[in-house]
């Protein structure tokens, strides 16, 4: 299964790009990278979400979190707030949002 080409979780549409492997080593030496400025977007490693399972999940679902950190403006609330926060947007991606499919088929046949 492809992942989207875009998310929309709130008011924010995210472009979601895969980058070669390289490219996201040499520039960012990461797997995934936000850009916090419109048009948001986040650049993924190509090679890992091709192969999918938990490691895609993770870098993808840890991008997420930083749009989720940015919208709900997080960088001075108490703990419950970001608690609160922070499970109203996994609530959001995991049952509303366009990679909601693409996670289920991750994560569907995994086992440990």
């Amino acid at each position: 299964m492809k992942l989207p080409d875009k998310v929309t979780i709130g008011p924010f549409t995210v472009e979601l790009i895969c980058v070669p492997h390289d490219i996201m080593y040499e520039v960012s030496e990461a797997q995934g990278t936000f850009v916090q400025m419109p048009p948001y977007k986040i650049y993924l490693d190509k090679e890992m979400i091709e192969k999918g399972g938990p490691d895609a999940v993770n870098v993808l679902l840890h991008e997420l979190l930083h749009v989720g950190f940015y919208q709900y403006n997080l960088k001075e609330k108490d703990e419950e707030g970001i608690v609160n926060s922070y499970g109203n947007f996994l609530t959001e991606v995991l049952f509303y949002s366009s990679v909601k499919d693409w996670i289920r088929y991750q994560t569907k046949n995994h086992r440990r």
